[in-house]
């Protein structure tokens, strides 16, 4: 698996990209707060709530979209696979 830093936004959040056998998985990072999107849309856009919530309290949860996460669960479990007993 490769990671590369693809995107800095101004406010010094990032997008980096991990790649696994053709598969593409978007990790996007700021103000300590960090997730898992599958594709590049949906990571800007995830990124772009991120840094907005500056003003929004800290008790308030983001409405994030559905397609985070899920591929990460996909690699990992796809990666353990090898190392599990059945």
């Amino acid at each position: 698996m490769s990671k590369n830093l693809i995107y800095v936004s101004n406010k010094g959040g990032t997008i980096n990209l991990f790649r696994d056998q053709g598969r593409f998985l978007y990790f996007v990072c700021a103000e300590k707060l960090c997730l898992y999107c599958d594709d590049l849309p949906t990571a800007k856009i995830q990124l772009d709530r991120i840094e907005k919530r500056k003003s929004l309290s800290n008790h308030r949860i983001l409405p994030f979209t559905n397609r985070c996460g899920q591929a990460l669960r996909d690699l990992i479990e796809e990666a353990a696979a090898p190392y599990l007993d059945y």
